[in-house]
């Protein structure tokens, strides 16, 4: 598989400092999904497009998901340029980006949200996929990690923000929740929100059929648990 045919580059103005800078970008052909995990995760069947997904500023230092980069606010991009611009050391775009490139660059998003008091969403969309990408690189400890970082904001986003939270409506979310729960052995809260999902009757018909499985799976395995 020749990489360079599915990126091509394109130039964006960063809303902290001004400069216009060059990102490389995912071509729509690369777009190939293969599979889906049940926390949402994407297997693609040629290039991973969310190796790309992080832009930053080579100027200021500010970096965060290519969705949310534009939207910073002025008090936010100020503790950018006070706090990580000073220490900022310039470097070039990155044409070619492999799995460890990209969980440095996720973790300079998550850096820049953290210090500029993003939302809890922002923050626990980061973690997520910091979590995924160690996920496709087999480091299970690392990714339990970032999982559970994710789960604890995303908490802390379902009690204090308006939905939609990241694109996706409260019963999304809910299960979101139950299954972080479910992948991190929490399986008694995982059959709590799984069943707020099925009870409410909201969301789509695909959130709901996945709450239904994990609701079952979750069921068997604390009867196993109990068993044994």
């Amino acid at each position: 598989m020749c990489v360079d045919n599915f990126l091509y580059e394109k130039s964006v103005e960063c809303p902290v400092c001004g400069n216009t800078f060059t990102v490389t970008a995912v071509k729509k052909k690369a777009y190939m999904v293969e599979s889906r995990d049940t926390d949402f995760c994407v297997h693609y069947k040629a290039l991973n497009p969310m190796l790309y997904d992080v832009w930053i500023c080579q100027l200021c230092g500010y970096a965060a998901l290519q969705s949310s980069f534009p939207n910073i606010t002025p008090k936010r991009a100020k503790l950018i340029q006070e706090y990580i611009t000073p220490k900022w050391v310039a470097r070039e775009t990155e044409k070619i980006i492999t799995y460890e490139k990209a969980v440095n660059r996720f973790k300079l998003a998550l850096i820049s949200a953290q210090i500029s008091k993003a939302k809890a969403s922002e923050v626990a969309a980061i973690c997520l996929r910091i979590a995924w990408l160690y996920r496709f690189m087999n480091d299970e400890e690392k990714e339990r990690t970032f999982l559970s970082n994710a789960l604890e904001k995303y908490l802390e986003a379902y009690a204090n923000e308006r939905f939609p939270l990241e694109n996706m409506d409260e019963a999304t979310v809910i299960y979101l929740i139950g299954e972080l729960h479910r992948r991190l052995g929490n399986n008694e809260e995982a059959v709590v929100w799984f069943s707020k999902v099925i009870n409410s009757r909201t969301g789509t018909e695909r959130i709901q059929k996945l709450a239904r499985d994990q609701w079952h799976l979750v069921k068997d395995e604390l009867k196993k648990n109990s068993v044994s």
